[in-house]
């Protein structure tokens, strides 16, 4: 009788580590009662055929290789994980070089016919928005900070970047140098479109809506 005992405890030990072949969330979720209702199958076979677990540990093996794999692939269809991160890393490389490659060639091209206001702020929106993409999506894909807060965070850094480097220009013109109003009020205009833009896609995603303005 100790003998089988001791079978049904290194058997359940053994089973609950192949359980770590499941995706986190799906032990999360099940994992507990998988290795009740294995323990409880352990029980009933020793008990019928005299300490033998073969049988157990057959049907347990071919659901394990039936569905562990199922069930990655599954999370990976969602967007889980390895296939999220990399989806969106080709997503941020498709924009930025749609950016450099066409939309910045063509607004060089004419950049003479456009009203000087106008320049200034298609140039914010290029540079403000190259910084702004990047902080965030290094925020989300190293999960240091995430949602709304990685958008608000994205702002925050972005605006410093942005008021470093008029403060450069400024600094660096001499001193008769003066803040073009133009030039700021471009910049902030394209931090808010770039800031609204990114909390309508996370909020979306979230299945929330944006709540309309104020007028």
């Amino acid at each position: 009788m100790g003998m089988s005992k001791k079978k049904e405890s290194l058997s359940r030990c053994a089973y609950a580590l192949l359980l770590a072949a499941y995706p986190r969330e799906f032990r999360r979720e099940y994992g507990r009662e998988m290795a009740l209702v294995f323990a409880d199958r352990c029980r009933e076979e020793t008990r019928s055929h005299g300490g033998s677990l073969a049988r157990v540990w057959g049907e347990a093996l071919v659901d394990l290789a039936s569905t562990a794999p199922r069930e990655h692939f599954e999370r990976l269809q969602e967007g889980d994980g390895l296939m999220k991160t990399l989806r969106t890393i080709l997503l941020a490389l498709a924009v930025y070089a749609f950016t450099l490659l066409v939309i910045a060639p063509l607004y060089a091209r004419n950049v003479g016919a456009l009203p000087g206001f106008v320049n200034n702020l298609i140039d914010a929106l290029i540079s403000t928005g190259l910084v702004f993409n990047f902080v965030y999506l290094l925020l989300t894909l190293t999960r240091r900070v995430e949602g709304v807060r990685a958008v608000r965070v994205a702002l925050l850094l972005t605006a410093l970047a942005v008021a470093a480097l008029i403060t450069l220009m400024v600094v660096s013109g001499g001193a008769h140098a003066r803040i073009n109003l133009w030039i700021v009020v471009a910049q902030v205009l394209s931090l808010i479109v770039w800031f609204t833009a990114h909390l309508w896609w996370v909020l979306r995603k979230k299945g929330r809506v944006v709540p309309p303005v104020a007028a």
